[in-house]
């Protein structure tokens, strides 16, 4: 299965994965995220093979490489604009925040078939973030792929058929400190990332000193 669902939060504030027919003129996706560093990424990948096992899940498993924490899209394309990659860069650069922890301690599925690890505090340092990129964003030509909401989620699973809705699991937290954000290029339908641009979170102890 190589298309992807599309994420969402409905007007009833639940989220949900949207399985749509594929756009094979589309295999260009641009995307803002947080890759999760190998030291975390790898076990986790492990961890979540197990998981897929136990729940007799038959769906696609992210590989280590490309966990990661999406924060913002900006769209499927035929080819990506390089206009869009620019401007998405420019924006990039301007974003000026501190490193931060996150904990994702929930094990949660998605409504339409995504296993996803989710934050039972709703990680407000990775929302805050998120308002700072938001904000830099609605002040570019990229502010209409701004969203008014955001539900923070590592993706590990997706599977269009098998997963039900269980209850949250509560999980050994898996943590980690932000330090960075990419801009990521998907092509669709071959299982390979990109980096356009990665950008460097200042240390705490340097936002601190600045103040």
């Amino acid at each position: 299965m190589n298309e992807l669902p599309s994420f969402g939060i409905g007007k009833n504030g639940q989220t949900f994965f949207r399985w749509d027919e594929p756009d094979q003129r589309r295999n260009d996706r641009l995307f803002f995220a947080v890759l999760l560093e190998s030291a975390i990424a790898t076990p986790l990948a492990l961890k979540a093979a197990g998981w897929q096992r136990e729940l007799g899940l038959r769906g696609k498993l992210n590989p280590a490489k490309q966990l990661h924490i999406s924060l913002f899209g900006l769209g499927d394309h035929d080819g990506l604009p390089m206009s869009l990659v620019e401007a998405a860069c420019r924006a990039g650069g301007l974003v000026q925040a501190a490193s931060f922890d996150v904990s994702f301690d929930r094990l949660s599925a998605f409504g339409g078939g995504a296993l996803v690890l989710r934050g039972s505090d709703g990680i407000p340092a990775l929302q805050t973030f998120w308002r700072s990129l938001a904000a830099t964003l609605s002040d570019s030509p990229l502010k209409h792929f701004v969203a008014n909401s955001f539900e923070p989620h590592v993706t590990l699973l997706r599977d269009r058929t098998r997963i039900a809705k269980p209850g949250e699991r509560v999980i050994e937290p898996i943590r980690w400190t932000v330090r960075d954000f990419m801009l990521i290029h998907s092509f669709l339908g071959q299982g390979r990332y990109q980096l356009y641009g990665r950008w460097q979170l200042s240390d705490q102890d340097d936002a601190l000193a600045a103040m």
